[in-house]
Parts: structure tokens; C-alpha cells; sequence
């Protein structure tokens, strides 16, 4: 358990929705098609060769194939968590469209890729990676319609894949951070252009999606305490804007991110970031991080994602804020 302290009730109502999450179900088997990532993982590239997701790559080459029983009981327990720690979730049924032998090659559980929720608006997702193009758009009308979200598209020629995008309210401000490895400038700026945060940077690294590189801390009061970072694939630029922000910066070890080619990470900072809370798929094997959650009062909660780390991705990319 938690205390979050409220300085009143517009902070109180504020903290509530930001524990309303997006997940979609799994995959239901039928015919020939037995789950989730049941023939193995395709292996995505978006805009340049940093943006390939090494997790697939590395499953491909070991040959990994998910144990559905397992995959399903660990998909069960993370929603289970997430229920039990006070999030309301919105449960999306798996698109019929995408769950056929033609149209698996996609990652379309990664709810967090296919668009942005900011008040009435569901800032639709344009994929660089051409095997996820349909999730935006499949995912784009039903959300619309459910939570009455008028849809924005992206201009011509922006791409925006919002796992690369992360956005934080916060007592010192709003923050937006950008990753540019599947998504484009013109894709945030087209963001930006609706949230119109108080600080943004936009960050270039190896890692295929930004929330597998960085990742924020919030205190029980809402405050911004800091941002994890995998240094070692952030181009140096972009880490000194970062410091510019005045927010410190704890470097995380690759293993605690997307890993190596040939030695995958676990994944760790791909997590649910709320004011005293984190969940995610395993503890930090980085030094004193754990000791700094416990200093700052923060709740980090693990629950195991483990064939959902093969496809790239974990906590994080499994819910989506709306």
C-alpha cells in the first residue's frame, strides 16, 4: 500500500484519472490460430536502422515460440495488479480484423503505440513501421466512439508512434518527452500543437521506441522526483536537453532497458509511472535504484511479463491513459 497526500480536490480528481487505463484483451484462439505471438515474433523496423526492435530479433534467432498457458497467466495476473493497486481499466476486445493467419504481423496488445489521449481528442498514431499501420487505424474509431474522442490526424509526412511519446502533469508542470527512432519531429510537434506542454524535449537514441530507454518517477505528491535513462543508447544532445530540465537523471544499466542483440534486457523501465507508484515486469538490477523508490515513498510493484518482453515490450506498452 500507498499514501498519496491531496492538497485538494482538483489534485485529487487529477490523480484519479490519470489511474484510468486503456489494455486490450489477448488474441482468442480459433482454427489454426492458437494466441498471441503463436508462430513466433515478427521482427519490426520503422524509420531507421536504430528503430529495429532487437527483443524480436533475438527471439527469432533463439527460435522462441510462447507458452500460451503461460502467456495467459501472466497477462491475468498483471491486469489483476493493476486492478488490486487502484487503476480502473478499460478492457478493448482484440480486433477480430487483426486476429486472422493474414494480419498477424503486428503487435496490436501494445495498446500504448496506436494514439494519445489529452481531454476530448485521440491523437491517432501513424505508424513508420508499415506491419502496424492497421492498429491505428482499427483502434482510432472504436475508441472514438466509446469514450466520444474526436480523432486527429497527422499531417502529411508525420510519423508518430506514441510508445515514443511520454507525457507527464506534474507539480513543477507539464512535461512532454518525444523519442525520434519510429517517429518524426513533425509527429510530435503535431502533438505538442494540442497538449502544449510547459516543457518538452525530444530525444534520439538506438532504442526502437523511447518508453524502452526512459522512463518517469512521481512522488506521492505529484511530484516529477526523476527520470530513469539508459545512457548508453541516448545521443549525447539529447541527454544534455534532458539535464537542462533540471530533473535528475539516473542512469539505468542496459539490462534494466531493451538489452543487446545478443543479450536481451529485461525490460524493467517499461513501466506504469503514477504519483507513488510504478509497476512493472521486474526489479532494477541497477545499484541503488530500488533504494531510491523506498527513499521517496514510491510503491514499485513487479509483475512478470516475460513472452511480452520477447515482442519488445512490457508493462508500459500493455495500457494506454485515456
Amino acid at each position: 500500500m500507498y499514501t498519496i497526500a491531496y492538497n485538494s480536490f482538483a489534485d485529487f480528481i487529477m490523480l484519479c484519472m490519470r489511474h484510468e487505463l486503456l489494455v486490450v484483451s489477448l488474441p482468442k484462439p480459433h482454427g489454426n490460430i492458437a494466441g498471441c505471438w503463436y508462430n513466433g515474433y515478427p521482427i519490426h523496423k520503422g524509420l531507421s536502422e536504430h528503430s529495429l526492435n532487437m527483443a524480436t530479433l533475438y527471439a527469432h534467432q533463439n527460435g522462441i515460440i510462447p507458452d500460451q498457458q503461460k502467456l495467459v497467466a501472466e497477462y491475468e495476473y498483471f491486469i489483476d495488479t493493476l486492478k488490486k493497486n487502484g487503476f480502473t481499466l478499460h478492457v478493448l476486445p482484440f480486433p477480430d480484423a487483426l486476429n486472422t493467419e493474414a494480419s498477424l504481423d503486428h503487435d496490436a496488445v501494445f495498446i500504448r503505440d496506436a494514439g494519445l489521449a489529452y481531454r476530448q481528442y485521440w491523437i491517432k498514431a501513424r505508424f513508420s513501421c508499415k506491419e502496424r499501420a492497421a492498429e491505428a487505424d482499427i483502434f482510432a474509431p472504436i475508441i472514438a466512439e466509446k469514450f466520444k474522442k474526436e480523432i486527429i490526424e497527422l499531417p502529411k509526412d508525420a510519423f508518430l508512434e506514441t510508445g515514443e511519446s511520454i507525457y507527464v502533469e506534474s507539480r513543477e508542470g507539464t512535461f512532454y518527452f518525444g523519442g525520434i527512432a519510429r517517429s518524426n519531429k513533425l509527429g510530435h510537434e503535431a502533438v505538442m500543437d494540442v497538449i502544449r506542454p510547459d516543457h518538452s524535449v525530444l530525444v534520439e537514441s538506438e532504442g526502437y521506441h523511447l518508453d524502452t530507454v526512459l522512463a518517469p518517477v512521481i512522488s506521492g505528491d505529484n511530484t516529477l522526483k526523476a527520470l530513469l535513462v539508459n545512457e548508453s543508447i541516448i545521443n549525447a544532445a539529447s541527454l544534455a536537453e534532458l539535464r537542462k530540465l533540471g530533473i535528475e537523471l539516473i542512469p539505468v544499466d542496459v539490462g534494466d532497458s531493451s538489452g543487446t542483440a545478443s543479450d536481451l534486457g529485461t525490460y524493467a523501465i517499461n513501466m506504469i509511472s503514477a504519483p507513488g507508484i510504478l509497476i512493472g515486469s521486474s526489479r532494477f538490477s541497477t545499484p541503488g535504484i530500488e533504494e531510491l523508490f523506498e527513499k521517496w515513498g514510491i510503491s514499485h510493484i513487479v509483475t512478470p511479463l516475460s513472452y511480452f518482453r520477447y515482442a519488445g515490450g512490457s508493462a508500459h506498452c500493455l495500457t494506454n491513459e485515456i
